[in-house]
């Protein structure tokens, strides 16, 4: 079980205070584009990089040939689950069942 598991199912989220220059990351970039009679193209597509520079919440990272501007909160670890499987499993319950579980 990685330390991104946790035992009553979910994810632990990372720590978005830790990140320093230099640290690998995942993250997600997402494009609309109109189709025509209001309908919109969504795609979502997963890179991962570097990153360069942080700016209070602000991060810079550099993937492949691109720079992108981010989000502290829109990046995960390279050895953590990516963005798409926290939407995807959800965070770890155990203080939820724990609570529940005291209140029975």
């Amino acid at each position: 079980m990685s330390k991104y598991h946790c035992n009553c199912g979910g994810l632990i989220l990372p720590n978005f205070e830790a990140y320093q220059v230099g640290d690998e990351v995942n993250f997600m970039i997402q494009k609309r584009k109109s189709i025509g009679n209001g309908n919109i193209s969504v795609s979502q597509t997963a890179h991962s990089g570097k990153i360069t520079k942080i700016d209070g919440d602000d991060i810079t990272v550099k993937a492949q040939v691109r720079t992108y501007e981010l989000s502290r909160y829109e990046i995960t670890p390279k050895d953590a689950p990516g963005p798409i499987e926290y939407f995807r499993i959800g965070r770890c319950r155990c203080e939820l069942d724990d609570n529940h579980q005291g209140a029975a």
